[in-house]
Protein backbone atom coordinates (compact mmCIF):
# COMPACT_ATOMS: atom_id res chain seq x y z
CA UNK A 1 0.00 0.00 0.00
CA UNK A 2 1.09 3.68 -0.75
CA UNK A 3 2.19 5.17 1.75
CA UNK A 4 0.78 8.70 0.79
CA UNK A 5 -2.94 9.39 -0.02
CA UNK A 6 -5.31 11.88 -1.76
CA UNK A 7 -6.79 14.49 0.65
CA UNK A 8 -9.38 17.67 0.58
CA UNK A 9 -7.68 20.13 2.85
CA UNK A 10 -8.27 23.70 4.27
CA UNK A 11 -5.24 25.64 3.64
CA UNK A 12 -6.40 28.99 4.40
CA UNK A 13 -9.67 29.92 6.35
CA UNK A 14 -11.90 31.94 4.27
CA UNK A 15 -11.10 30.28 0.70
CA UNK A 16 -11.94 27.27 -1.36
CA UNK A 17 -10.13 23.96 -0.11
CA UNK A 18 -7.85 22.48 -2.10
CA UNK A 19 -6.26 19.02 -3.06
CA UNK A 20 -2.96 17.80 -2.03
CA UNK A 21 -1.50 14.66 -0.33
CA UNK A 22 -0.85 13.87 3.06
CA UNK A 23 0.61 10.72 4.57
CA UNK A 24 -1.58 7.27 5.31
CA UNK A 25 -1.57 7.07 9.65
CA UNK A 26 -0.75 4.01 11.87
CA UNK A 27 -3.45 2.73 14.09
CA UNK A 28 -2.44 3.16 17.94
CA UNK A 29 -3.70 1.74 20.86
CA UNK A 30 -7.71 0.84 20.39
CA UNK A 31 -7.78 2.22 17.30
CA UNK A 32 -8.33 0.84 13.49
CA UNK A 33 -7.46 2.03 9.89
CA UNK A 34 -10.48 2.30 7.26
CA UNK A 35 -10.46 2.59 3.91
CA UNK A 36 -13.19 5.33 3.46
CA UNK A 37 -16.09 4.42 1.48
CA UNK A 38 -18.06 7.65 2.58
CA UNK A 39 -17.40 10.89 4.38
CA UNK A 40 -20.64 13.21 5.41
CA UNK A 41 -20.63 16.51 4.71
CA UNK A 42 -22.85 18.68 7.70
CA UNK A 43 -23.22 22.71 7.81
CA UNK A 44 -20.79 22.95 10.16
CA UNK A 45 -17.78 21.95 8.04
CA UNK A 46 -18.67 25.42 5.98
CA UNK A 47 -18.18 26.81 9.44
CA UNK A 48 -14.77 25.17 9.56
CA UNK A 49 -13.39 26.40 6.18
CA UNK A 50 -14.97 29.66 6.03
CA UNK A 51 -14.61 30.96 9.64
CA UNK A 52 -12.04 28.09 11.30
CA UNK A 53 -14.90 26.72 13.62
CA UNK A 54 -12.44 24.10 15.60
CA UNK A 55 -9.52 24.60 13.04
CA UNK A 56 -8.26 28.08 13.24
CA UNK A 57 -4.38 27.96 13.82
CA UNK A 58 -4.37 24.40 13.06
CA UNK A 59 -3.95 23.85 8.87
CA UNK A 60 -3.73 22.82 6.53
CA UNK A 61 -6.95 20.99 8.02
CA UNK A 62 -8.94 17.99 7.00
CA UNK A 63 -13.39 18.10 7.64
CA UNK A 64 -15.67 15.78 7.60
CA UNK A 65 -16.76 14.04 10.64
CA UNK A 66 -19.28 11.08 10.17
CA UNK A 67 -17.16 8.47 7.88
CA UNK A 68 -17.90 5.00 6.76
CA UNK A 69 -15.21 2.47 5.69
CA UNK A 70 -13.70 -1.22 5.66
CA UNK A 71 -10.99 -1.77 8.24
CA UNK A 72 -7.73 -2.49 6.51
CA UNK A 73 -5.33 -2.64 9.81
CA UNK A 74 -6.35 -3.46 13.18
CA UNK A 75 -4.60 -1.36 16.37
CA UNK A 76 -3.60 -3.05 19.31
CA UNK A 77 -5.94 -4.05 22.23
CA UNK A 78 -9.09 -3.92 19.37
CA UNK A 79 -10.82 -7.16 19.79
CA UNK A 80 -14.50 -6.73 18.43
CA UNK A 81 -13.32 -5.27 15.19
CA UNK A 82 -11.48 -7.50 12.27
CA UNK A 83 -9.67 -6.53 9.37
CA UNK A 84 -12.52 -6.44 6.14
CA UNK A 85 -15.51 -5.22 8.69
CA UNK A 86 -17.81 -2.24 7.38
CA UNK A 87 -17.55 0.16 10.33
CA UNK A 88 -19.04 3.63 10.65
CA UNK A 89 -18.35 6.44 13.36
CA UNK A 90 -17.26 10.57 14.42
CA UNK A 91 -13.87 11.78 14.22
CA UNK A 92 -12.37 13.11 17.28
CA UNK A 93 -13.39 16.51 16.63
CA UNK A 94 -11.21 19.64 18.17
CA UNK A 95 -12.70 21.12 21.69
CA UNK A 96 -10.71 23.91 23.18
CA UNK A 97 -12.79 23.84 26.82
CA UNK A 98 -11.01 23.11 29.14
CA UNK A 99 -14.16 21.45 30.94
CA UNK A 100 -14.00 18.97 28.45
CA UNK A 101 -10.38 18.03 28.79
CA UNK A 102 -9.70 17.27 24.85
CA UNK A 103 -6.65 18.05 23.32
CA UNK A 104 -7.60 21.56 21.88
CA UNK A 105 -5.66 20.32 18.61
CA UNK A 106 -8.13 18.25 15.96
CA UNK A 107 -6.87 15.04 15.03
CA UNK A 108 -7.00 15.18 11.18
CA UNK A 109 -5.97 11.32 11.01
CA UNK A 110 -9.48 10.72 12.10
CA UNK A 111 -11.54 12.63 9.41
CA UNK A 112 -13.03 11.84 5.97
CA UNK A 113 -12.09 14.09 3.24
CA UNK A 114 -9.73 11.32 2.74
CA UNK A 115 -8.54 8.24 1.41
CA UNK A 116 -7.91 6.40 4.26
CA UNK A 117 -8.76 7.34 7.89
CA UNK A 118 -7.99 6.55 11.68
CA UNK A 119 -11.23 5.50 13.99
CA UNK A 120 -11.22 5.21 17.49
CA UNK A 121 -13.33 2.00 18.28
CA UNK A 122 -14.83 3.87 21.23
CA UNK A 123 -16.82 5.77 18.77
CA UNK A 124 -17.51 3.45 15.68
CA UNK A 125 -19.55 0.86 15.09
CA UNK A 126 -20.07 -2.19 12.60
CA UNK A 127 -22.43 -1.65 9.73
CA UNK A 128 -24.91 -3.85 10.71
CA UNK A 129 -26.31 -6.59 7.97
CA UNK A 130 -28.81 -5.35 5.29
CA UNK A 131 -27.80 -1.76 5.50
CA UNK A 132 -25.07 -0.12 3.24
CA UNK A 133 -22.07 1.76 4.44
CA UNK A 134 -23.94 5.55 3.31
CA UNK A 135 -27.14 4.95 5.42
CA UNK A 136 -24.93 4.77 8.45
CA UNK A 137 -22.68 6.99 7.49
CA UNK A 138 -25.83 9.46 8.03
CA UNK A 139 -25.83 9.15 11.63
CA UNK A 140 -22.77 9.89 14.08
CA UNK A 141 -22.67 13.25 14.32
CA UNK A 142 -26.52 13.96 14.37
CA UNK A 143 -27.37 11.27 16.57
CA UNK A 144 -24.67 12.31 18.77
CA UNK A 145 -25.62 15.48 19.06
CA UNK A 146 -29.62 14.02 19.89
CA UNK A 147 -28.28 11.74 22.38
CA UNK A 148 -26.13 14.55 24.44
CA UNK A 149 -29.09 17.23 24.76
CA UNK A 150 -31.60 14.46 25.82
CA UNK A 151 -29.35 11.96 28.20
CA UNK A 152 -26.07 13.89 29.00
CA UNK A 153 -25.21 15.71 32.28
CA UNK A 154 -24.83 18.64 29.95
CA UNK A 155 -28.26 18.46 28.65
CA UNK A 156 -31.38 17.56 29.72
CA UNK A 157 -29.49 14.54 31.98
CA UNK A 158 -32.74 12.62 31.50
CA UNK A 159 -31.41 9.25 31.91
CA UNK A 160 -30.65 6.93 28.75
CA UNK A 161 -32.65 4.11 28.66
CA UNK A 162 -30.09 1.40 29.00
CA UNK A 163 -28.44 3.41 31.91
CA UNK A 164 -29.10 2.00 35.36
CA UNK A 165 -31.02 5.21 36.84
CA UNK A 166 -33.83 4.67 33.98
CA UNK A 167 -35.04 2.42 36.78
CA UNK A 168 -36.15 5.36 38.42
CA UNK A 169 -37.56 7.71 35.78
CA UNK A 170 -41.27 8.27 34.81
CA UNK A 171 -40.24 8.70 31.27
CA UNK A 172 -44.39 8.45 30.51
CA UNK A 173 -45.28 11.76 32.85
CA UNK A 174 -42.26 13.39 31.29
CA UNK A 175 -43.04 15.79 28.35
CA UNK A 176 -40.37 17.02 25.21
CA UNK A 177 -40.45 19.51 22.86
CA UNK A 178 -38.25 19.48 19.90
CA UNK A 179 -38.41 22.35 17.73
CA UNK A 180 -37.06 21.60 13.83
CA UNK A 181 -38.39 18.13 14.37
CA UNK A 182 -38.31 17.45 10.79
CA UNK A 183 -34.33 18.36 10.69
CA UNK A 184 -31.85 15.85 10.90
CA UNK A 185 -30.83 15.82 14.42
CA UNK A 186 -34.48 16.80 15.26
CA UNK A 187 -35.27 13.26 13.80
CA UNK A 188 -32.89 11.40 15.98
CA UNK A 189 -34.10 13.21 18.62
CA UNK A 190 -37.67 12.01 18.16
CA UNK A 191 -36.22 8.43 17.75
CA UNK A 192 -34.49 8.58 21.27
CA UNK A 193 -37.32 10.10 23.15
CA UNK A 194 -39.43 7.41 21.59
CA UNK A 195 -36.69 4.60 22.66
CA UNK A 196 -37.00 6.14 25.72
CA UNK A 197 -40.71 5.94 26.07
CA UNK A 198 -40.90 10.05 27.09
CA UNK A 199 -44.94 9.93 27.29
CA UNK A 200 -45.76 13.29 25.16
CA UNK A 201 -42.70 14.06 22.12
CA UNK A 202 -44.61 17.65 20.76
CA UNK A 203 -42.95 18.11 17.59
CA UNK A 204 -43.14 21.49 15.30
CA UNK A 205 -42.18 20.64 12.05
CA UNK A 206 -44.05 21.28 8.46
CA UNK A 207 -47.28 19.38 8.42
CA UNK A 208 -46.23 17.57 5.05
CA UNK A 209 -43.79 15.32 6.76
CA UNK A 210 -46.50 14.76 10.35
CA UNK A 211 -47.04 11.21 8.84
CA UNK A 212 -43.34 10.64 9.05
CA UNK A 213 -42.30 12.10 12.02
CA UNK A 214 -45.54 10.52 13.90
CA UNK A 215 -43.97 6.80 12.43
CA UNK A 216 -40.56 7.78 14.54
CA UNK A 217 -42.25 8.19 17.48
CA UNK A 218 -43.60 11.63 17.71
CA UNK A 219 -46.69 12.18 19.15
CA UNK A 220 -47.92 15.63 18.42
CA UNK A 221 -46.67 17.98 15.78
CA UNK A 222 -47.45 21.87 15.44
CA UNK A 223 -47.60 23.66 11.80
CA UNK A 224 -44.17 25.40 12.22
CA UNK A 225 -45.38 28.51 10.14
CA UNK A 226 -47.49 29.17 13.56
CA UNK A 227 -46.63 32.62 14.89
CA UNK A 228 -44.28 31.86 17.69
CA UNK A 229 -46.31 32.39 20.99
CA UNK A 230 -48.95 30.55 19.13
CA UNK A 231 -46.99 27.35 18.66
CA UNK A 232 -46.09 27.86 22.71
CA UNK A 233 -50.04 28.41 23.44
CA UNK A 234 -50.46 25.10 21.48
CA UNK A 235 -48.06 23.06 23.86
CA UNK A 236 -49.41 24.09 26.88
CA UNK A 237 -52.84 22.92 25.56
CA UNK A 238 -51.34 20.06 24.96
CA UNK A 239 -48.91 19.70 28.56
CA UNK A 240 -50.58 22.26 30.80
CA UNK A 241 -48.06 24.25 32.36
CA UNK A 242 -45.87 21.19 33.45
CA UNK A 243 -42.86 21.17 29.85
CA UNK A 244 -39.45 21.46 31.27
CA UNK A 245 -37.89 20.08 28.48
CA UNK A 246 -37.31 21.90 25.14
CA UNK A 247 -34.82 21.32 22.22
CA UNK A 248 -34.53 23.83 19.16
CA UNK A 249 -32.30 22.53 16.78
CA UNK A 250 -32.55 24.96 13.63
CA UNK A 251 -33.15 28.83 15.23
CA UNK A 252 -30.76 31.65 15.72
CA UNK A 253 -31.02 33.30 19.00
CA UNK A 254 -33.77 35.77 18.06
CA UNK A 255 -36.41 33.07 17.50
CA UNK A 256 -35.19 30.97 19.96
CA UNK A 257 -37.62 32.54 22.68
CA UNK A 258 -40.48 29.47 20.74
CA UNK A 259 -39.33 26.84 22.80
CA UNK A 260 -38.42 29.04 26.09
CA UNK A 261 -42.25 30.61 25.84
CA UNK A 262 -43.07 27.07 26.17
CA UNK A 263 -41.30 26.57 29.32
CA UNK A 264 -43.17 26.11 32.38
CA UNK A 265 -44.06 29.01 34.36
CA UNK A 266 -44.00 27.05 37.64
CA UNK A 267 -40.77 25.26 37.35
CA UNK A 268 -37.22 25.98 35.98
CA UNK A 269 -37.17 24.67 32.35
CA UNK A 270 -34.53 23.58 29.89
CA UNK A 271 -33.64 25.01 26.59
CA UNK A 272 -30.87 23.12 24.74
CA UNK A 273 -29.91 24.51 21.62
CA UNK A 274 -27.70 23.42 18.83
CA UNK A 275 -26.92 27.28 17.21
CA UNK A 276 -25.16 29.01 20.33
CA UNK A 277 -24.79 32.27 18.53
CA UNK A 278 -25.42 34.97 21.83
CA UNK A 279 -28.17 34.75 24.18
CA UNK A 280 -31.87 33.85 23.57
CA UNK A 281 -33.96 37.26 22.87
CA UNK A 282 -35.84 37.39 25.97
CA UNK A 283 -37.97 40.62 25.01
CA UNK A 284 -39.85 38.37 22.44
CA UNK A 285 -41.26 36.32 25.72
CA UNK A 286 -44.81 37.18 26.46
CA UNK A 287 -43.22 37.42 30.01
CA UNK A 288 -40.15 36.86 31.92
CA UNK A 289 -40.05 33.21 33.38
CA UNK A 290 -40.49 33.43 36.68
CA UNK A 291 -38.31 31.16 38.00
CA UNK A 292 -36.50 31.59 35.02
CA UNK A 293 -35.18 28.57 32.49
CA UNK A 294 -31.55 26.94 31.80
CA UNK A 295 -30.18 27.74 28.32
CA UNK A 296 -27.79 24.54 27.50
CA UNK A 297 -25.24 24.22 24.40
CA UNK A 298 -25.55 20.96 22.71
CA UNK A 299 -21.97 19.71 21.81
CA UNK A 300 -22.18 16.81 19.76
CA UNK A 301 -18.97 15.19 19.79
CA UNK A 302 -18.59 11.36 21.04
CA UNK A 303 -15.07 12.52 22.22
CA UNK A 304 -16.06 15.39 24.39
CA UNK A 305 -19.53 13.75 25.85
CA UNK A 306 -17.60 10.26 26.44
CA UNK A 307 -20.06 9.56 29.43
CA UNK A 308 -23.06 9.69 26.68
CA UNK A 309 -21.52 8.49 23.08
CA UNK A 310 -19.63 5.29 24.44
CA UNK A 311 -22.20 3.72 25.74
CA UNK A 312 -24.72 4.46 22.56
CA UNK A 313 -21.76 3.82 20.11
CA UNK A 314 -22.02 0.51 22.04
CA UNK A 315 -25.92 -0.18 20.99
CA UNK A 316 -26.15 1.69 17.85
CA UNK A 317 -25.79 -1.06 15.49
CA UNK A 318 -28.08 -3.42 17.44
CA UNK A 319 -30.68 -0.24 17.36
CA UNK A 320 -30.03 0.22 13.79
CA UNK A 321 -30.71 -3.42 13.02
CA UNK A 322 -34.05 -3.53 15.14
CA UNK A 323 -35.37 -0.90 13.20
CA UNK A 324 -35.93 1.61 16.35
CA UNK A 325 -33.11 4.20 14.25
CA UNK A 326 -33.58 4.64 11.26
CA UNK A 327 -31.36 6.67 8.79
CA UNK A 328 -31.69 9.92 7.62
CA UNK A 329 -32.09 10.73 3.90
CA UNK A 330 -29.07 12.04 2.18
CA UNK A 331 -27.63 13.19 -1.02
CA UNK A 332 -24.00 12.04 -2.90
CA UNK A 333 -21.02 13.49 -4.31
CA UNK A 334 -19.06 10.87 -6.08
CA UNK A 335 -14.84 10.81 -5.60
CA UNK A 336 -13.06 13.14 -4.36
CA UNK A 337 -14.41 15.78 -6.50
CA UNK A 338 -12.82 18.97 -5.04
CA UNK A 339 -14.99 21.40 -7.28
CA UNK A 340 -18.41 19.50 -5.66
CA UNK A 341 -17.07 19.38 -2.61
CA UNK A 342 -16.26 23.02 -2.13
CA UNK A 343 -20.01 23.98 -4.10
CA UNK A 344 -21.74 22.07 -1.53
CA UNK A 345 -19.85 23.55 1.44
CA UNK A 346 -20.04 27.01 -0.62
CA UNK A 347 -24.56 25.97 -0.42
CA UNK A 348 -24.26 25.35 3.29
CA UNK A 349 -22.71 29.06 3.97
CA UNK A 350 -25.33 30.79 1.67
CA UNK A 351 -28.16 28.69 2.71
CA UNK A 352 -28.74 26.68 -0.69
CA UNK A 353 -28.13 23.61 0.70
CA UNK A 354 -29.26 21.60 3.81
CA UNK A 355 -29.06 18.26 5.11
CA UNK A 356 -25.94 15.57 4.75
CA UNK A 357 -24.25 15.53 1.72
CA UNK A 358 -22.09 12.25 1.12
CA UNK A 359 -18.76 12.04 -0.31
CA UNK A 360 -18.68 8.24 -2.24
CA UNK A 361 -14.64 7.44 -2.39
Amino acid sequence: MSQCQTALLVTEIGKPLSKATRPIPEPKNGEVLVKITVAGLNPHDAKSRDDGLSIKGSLPAVLASDIAGHVVHVGPNVTHFKQGDHIFGQALLAITSTETKVPPHPNYDTQGLQEYSIMDTKFSAKVPPGYTDAELAALPTNLVTAAVALFDSTGFNIPAPWDPAALEFNYQEASILIVGGGSNTGRFAIQLASIAGIGKIIVVASLKGEADLKALGATHIIDRTKPGRQIAADVKTLVGDDLVYALDTVNPPEDQYIGVEALSNTKTGKFARLRPRGPVDETKLSAKKPLGFETLNVLGASNARPATSVPLWKRVSGLVAEGKIKPTSFQVIEGLDLDEVNKTLDGYSNGTMSGQWQVHI
